[in-house]
């Protein structure tokens, strides 16, 4: 029995001398260094791609916001370049307009319809159901 803990006690030592020595090399150090490295890549990459899609949102909205400004401002009298532009926003602001109506009118229906349906209930007193229920049962 004793040999048998010597080979193991020697086999576990023989383990970690070998552990020892690869953790103490210059090649885990590397491997780590490397994987550190890349982890630290790619958290400026998805920190970049995030704020450059809030920036890019940013920046969208102040366009529109320019170009409403600008529309409004040069909507009587819209420079030559700008005319088919501004007929196209006319006839889509038109559209929009037509479809809110047309909305709105749908929606009225539908109240006034509702309306029409609803079945006024009215409740008695709960002695008055009871008495009237009984009374049904005994066949009065």
């Amino acid at each position: 029995m004793s040999s048998y803990k010597n080979l193991l006690s020697d086999a576990l030592s023989s383990i970690g001398n070998k552990v020892r020595e690869v953790a103490e090399s210059d090649t885990v150090r590397s491997v780590y260094e490397q994987g550190s490295a890349r982890v630290k890549n790619v958290a400026r990459v998805a920190k970049l791609t995030v704020e450059s899609s809030r920036e890019s949102e940013e920046l969208r909205k102040v366009y529109t916001e320019i170009g409403k400004l600008f529309f409004e401002d040069n909507r009587s009298a819209p420079p030559l370049h700008y005319t088919g532009l501004f007929a196209q926003a006319e006839e889509l602001i038109a559209s929009l307009r037509g479809k809110e109506q047309e909305l709105g009118a749908m929606k009225a229906e539908h109240e006034a319809a509702r309306a029409e349906r609803d079945i006024d209930v009215e409740i008695g007193d709960f002695e008055d159901i009871v008495n009237a229920t009984e009374n049904e049962g005994k066949g009065k």
